[in-house]
């Protein structure tokens, strides 16, 4: 299976965003940098922070470090999707909510498992399947 993701983290003013980096950087493409911070209403430390935002396309050695490097952890939220996911074109596709729990950084990642199936069609039925294996590894 190959793990679609998009991976955005902000982290006030004093913490190095560098640790929140993922792992394996030349897997990572990074689409957003500070110009996209948007937590300053939070003020104090949060009035002025740093923001990155990265995609990439994973395999499932690949993704398990990464989660395991951020301790991200699949939450049972339905989403509204990616658009623009990496290996999936241009488009919305089905994705699973990731999120940490850390008082210094606020991180999400949308990721779509891609399973490696020779199908002629995809439904609601089997993303349905693979969002609850998801769930129950990484949840």
């Amino acid at each position: 299976m190959l793990f679609s993701v998009i991976y955005s983290v902000d982290v006030p003013e004093g913490v190095d965003i560098g640790g929140y980096a993922p792992p394996q950087p030349e897997l990572w493409d990074q689409t957003e940098g500070d110009e996209s911070f948007e937590y300053g209403y939070l003020e104090g430390s949060w009035s002025e922070g740093s923001h990155r935002k990265f995609c990439a396309l994973l395999n499932r050695q690949q993704f398990d470090a990464f989660i395991s490097k951020l301790g991200l952890y699949a939450e049972d939220v339905h989403t509204m999707g990616s658009i623009g996911a990496p290996g999936c074109g241009y488009g919305i596709s089905p994705a699973i909510s990731f999120t940490s729990y850390s008082d210094d950084a606020i991180q999400s990642a949308y990721v779509t498992p891609l399973p490696e199936v020779e199908r002629p069609s995809f439904d609601e039925r089997d993303w349905e399947r693979v969002r609850g294996a998801v769930l129950a590894v990484y949840g």
